[in-house]
């Protein structure tokens, strides 16, 4: 199935690309973020460089870390302020539902009782709920990246799995990407790009660790060697 899409994307940039000049693509994660700190860091990391699109993915860290957990109505609101300001800059958002977690990996690292009123998979259900809803109401493209994981059955314990866990990676992560996980999100992301018929000019990918990645693996570096490529057989 994976290679069926993967020839699909193929030919949907190089369709895209035929009538575009080569994208530039930044990387704006930064490890730990909330939506409130993407705010406070917006204009210097994003609006500054003038995107034509801006790929926000949030919500994780809002959700997930135990150390200050971010209401939902008050994540919603920050979204919706970020939308607000990159939309008024003449840039357009591409949304993004983080990944599903796998919980007995997270409780490795954050306290299980923390979670007593919700539990890590509804807190994550709850973010596509609202990014969904948001998406909707303001005629915004979303790629749900959540749910592509869980019908395709790779967001779980087992090896094939493209979150990060004991038998892929020999981590107890639960919630990070393996490298197959962020080359998958890069060619999604192409895809709707594509399908969307945004403008590649200048892309920023902005989010959390889900995005910064490290300094080789990471889905913003993987679209843009997918960009370029595609790019090279237009010249």
């Amino acid at each position: 199935m994976h290679k069926i899409v993967s020839i699909y994307l193929t030919v949907c940039v190089f369709a895209l690309l035929q009538n575009a000049s080569a994208a530039e693509v930044i990387n704006a994660g930064v490890g730990g973020n909330r939506s409130s700190q993407l705010l406070k860091r917006l204009n210097r990391d994003v609006l500054a460089h003038h995107p034509s699109v801006v790929v926000l993915m949030v919500g994780t860290n809002d959700r997930l870390n135990s150390g200050g957990f971010v209401e939902a109505k008050v994540y919603k609101q920050n979204v919706n302020t970020l939308i607000d300001r990159i939309e008024a800059s003449s840039a357009k958002v591409l949304l993004m539902t983080p990944p599903p977690c796998i919980p007995e990996l997270l409780f490795s690292r954050h306290d299980p009782e923390k979670f007593s009123d919700q539990s890590p998979v509804q807190r994550m259900q709850e973010v596509r709920s609202i990014l969904l809803d948001i998406s909707q109401k303001r005629k915004i493209p979303l790629l749900d990246f959540h749910q592509y994981l869980i019908q395709n059955k790779i967001a779980d314990q087992q090896k094939t799995s493209v979150i990060r866990n004991v038998a892929n990676s020999g981590l107890k992560d639960g919630v990070h990407l393996t490298p197959q996980g962020y080359q998958l999100l890069a060619k999604l992301v192409a895809q709707k790009l594509v399908m969307e018929n945004l403008n590649i000019e200048k892309v920023i990918c902005f989010g959390d660790s889900l995005t910064q990645g490290s300094t080789k693996v990471n889905y913003p570096a993987y679209l843009k060697q997918i960009l370029a490529d595609q790019s090279k057989l237009t010249e």
